[in-house]
């Protein structure tokens, strides 16, 4: 399914004005490093799902405010771009969607300075910087709306911890359901659920409308993540494009393994596993994993986060926007 479609979003044109985020920036001049990277970045493509909940959230609003939605959209999918090319380096990654990841076309030490540069320069690019080249979204915005996109920016920490929570606890196998699923929020669900809001901010929609539809992204997140985690102990290597299991290879300890260690035979082979384990060890308690009941209450966990989604639904039944929404919860959760 084609959600861009489907709700109406021309991901050419966005990707037109990411680039020119960049273009514009009279401190880069071609030839580049900074400039080719990150316009190759945007060229490598993209699900662009948090500008599409962007501008789907600021329908909640009102008309005339373009140019503060496309600020948002652009701004977020920037902080997002950005936190891909540190998960990267993070992660040892060396491919992403077919394609080198930056550190390995460049070095480490140039991706986190181009990761960082795109932050700044996306902040910069949005809060209207004066002496900006004509982009066709620079006018400069309000007190409120800068005050908006400043707390926008503010999203980066919270993604940060995110991301040092998994790595901190690397097969940590003590970690308990609140450190899992508060990791999981600033991970996941609470990017989902600023975008929505963003947008019906900039959108001039009331604060209630605002914050269901906050809600509902926090509520989708969680739910997206948990099946996500699930996944990568049901589906094959072809099915989620990375080995099964490979959350765990790497110490990540997602849901499955939590509710598996409540299982004492299982549990004993799990403690066991660490970051030199031989393969076949890992892809036996990999496979016991996915047979167990760890599977059943994973699923039934976000199943509970769906349902909060559909109250959030509801509770927008008078906006003709609503129909927007379940398309989007039947992409992330089909």
């Amino acid at each position: 399914m084609n959600i861009h479609k489907q709700i109406g979003v021309d991901l050419a044109s966005f990707d037109r004005l990411l680039r020119e985020v960049v273009i514009s920036d009279r401190d880069l001049s071609p030839p580049s490093v900074v400039l080719e990277s990150v316009v190759n970045l945007i060229n490598s493509g993209g699900k662009r799902l948090r500008p599409l909940m962007v501008m789907l959230g600021s329908r909640f609003g009102v008309s005339g405010h373009e140019s503060a939605v496309m600020k948002t959209a652009v701004l977020l999918e920037y902080l997002h771009m950005a936190s891909l090319v540190h998960d990267d380096i993070i992660d040892q990654s060396d491919m992403r969607r077919g394609m080198p990841t930056l550190h390995e076309t460049t070095d480490v030490q140039t991706a986190v300075h181009i990761g960082n540069y795109m932050i700044a320069r996306a902040i910069e690019w949005a809060a209207g910087h004066p002496g900006e080249e004509s982009d066709g979204a620079s006018e400069a915005v309000s007190e409120e709306d800068a005050y908006r996109l400043a707390e926008l920016a503010a999203l980066v920490t919270e993604l940060c911890m995110g991301e040092y929570d998994q790595l901190h606890h690397r097969f940590n196998y003590d970690l308990t359901m609140e450190q899992y699923l508060e990791k999981t929020r600033c991970k996941t669900a609470l990017l989902m659920a600023h975008c929505l809001k963003a947008g019906a901010e900039a959108a001039k929609a009331d604060a209630r409308t605002a914050e269901l539809l906050f809600q509902f992204g926090e509520a989708l997140g969680m739910a997206f993540q948990i099946r996500d985690d699930l996944l990568d102990f049901t589906q094959s290597k072809e099915t989620i494009g990375k080995p099964a299991g490979a959350d765990l290879r790497n110490g990540n300890i997602t849901l499955p393994v939590i509710y598996a260690l409540n299982e004492p035979a299982l549990a004993a082979k799990i403690r066991q596993l660490g970051p030199g384990s031989a393969d076949a060890d890992m892809d036996e308690v990999i496979l016991r994993i996915a047979g167990s009941s760890a599977t059943e209450q994973s699923e039934e966990l976000a199943r509970s986060y769906a349902e909060q989604v559909q109250l959030m639904i509801g509770e927008l039944a008078d906006h003709p926007a609503r129909c927007d929404l379940q398309a989007l919860l039947h992409y992330f959760l089909p």
